[in-house]
């Protein structure tokens, strides 16, 4: 590596991680040593090095969540907080993924092995939100993509992110509105969410938000209604489980418009 390279590099990691000190996220500081090891390689600094250049990123802060495929952080563009979802660069954790892409006619000629995998989850999940987004489903909403690099709307305040169902108070209305969202995925969008629990919903000032868009499929999909009752049976197992009534299966699939 030449002198030139090792400045730069130095450069890119200050940049980066200047507000690192003040991250709150991360429980121990080894941690945040491991995960800055399995995130930031070189081609993904050089990625978020080229967005702060172009003007579209300003500077990182802390994680905001840590996935066995990505890491969430908190990211600053105009004194705006974004959400930059950072995809781990090697493809073990992708494997088991293959069926939300194989059988979706939107990739059916796309490379589905090494590294182009994961550029190519990357493409999708911001392809799904844009089309979620645009059909008026309540979803973050997308900004930009580079690489294994995906930065949307920061669903939270002061970079903290909102609660998650499974830790909010929630009520017949949540019920409700999921539903009638994923009526709207599946009607506009012409989209299945394919991976719908508590888990990945939002509740931010009384509304929810669907996130998690990688593993949608298009309604052609050949397991799309499979995936779509299994999203019906997470969210009506959810809600029971906090003591409300759930509508059968049969009439929230006639609800969204399944023939």
């Amino acid at each position: 590596m030449s002198v030139r390279d090792e400045k730069l590099d130095a450069q890119i990691i200050r940049e980066l991680f200047q507000s690192d000190k003040d991250n709150r996220y991360l429980i121990k500081r080894s941690e945040e040593g491991g995960a800055r090891e399995a995130v930031f390689d070189r081609e993904t600094l050089f990625t978020l090095y080229n967005m702060m250049n172009r003007g579209e990123l300003d500077y990182l802060n802390g994680v905001v969540k840590a996935g066995k495929e990505a890491r969430v952080y908190w990211g600053v563009k105009d004194g705006v907080d974004v959400a930059v979802k950072i995809f781990y660069t090697t493809t073990s954790n992708f494997k088991r993924r293959m069926p939300y892409m194989a059988g979706d006619p939107r990739f059916r000629k796309v490379k589905k092995y090494g590294k182009w995998l994961i550029l190519e989850w990357v493409r999708k999940e911001f392809s799904n939100l844009h089309q979620a987004f645009e059909a008026h489903v309540s979803v973050p909403k997308p900004l930009l993509f580079q690489k294994n690099v995906l930065v949307m709307e920061l669903i939270g305040k002061g970079g903290s992110p909102a609660p998650t169902l499974d830790n909010a108070e929630v009520n017949r209305r949540d019920y409700a509105s999921i539903l009638k969202n994923v009526r709207i995925l599946y009607s506009r969008a012409k989209l299945v969410h394919a991976d719908l629990s508590e888990f990945n919903i939002f509740k931010f000032d009384g509304k929810i938000k669907l996130f998690d868009m990688g593993s949608a499929v298009d309604r052609k999909h050949p397991m799309s209604s499979v995936f779509l009752e299994r999203d019906i049976y997470n969210i009506n197992r959810f809600f029971a489980k906090r003591g409300m009534e759930v509508k059968p299966l049969k009439e929230v699939m006639e609800l969204i418009g399944v023939e």
